[in-house]
């Protein structure tokens, strides 16, 4: 079962992807803004699970302008972390 993060985080990937196969900007317009509908709603949720906090992650490294930047940093560190089992 997927959470609202997860869903939510799929819908801004697949939306990305599509605005950039687009020819023309204003194609690829509606794409552009439902990625960023989709990452307002990702970015106010708050993560319950590991999978939603690292659903958050791949949008941070997504949307990052600098990839040595401490909240990409962050974010790798939270995709690479598998979690631990007491």
């Amino acid at each position: 079962m997927t959470s609202s993060i997860q869903a939510a985080t799929i819908a801004a990937l697949s939306s990305d992807r599509c605005c950039w196969k687009e020819a023309t900007f204003n194609d690829g317009l509606q794409h552009s803004r439902r990625f960023v509908r989709a990452y307002r709603k990702v970015q106010k949720a708050k993560a319950a699970t590991l999978k939603d906090l690292q659903c958050k992650a791949r949008l941070i490294l997504l949307t990052s302008d600098d990839p040595t930047s401490m909240e990409a940093s962050l974010a790798r560190d939270v995709l690479a972390y598998v979690g631990a089992k007491a």
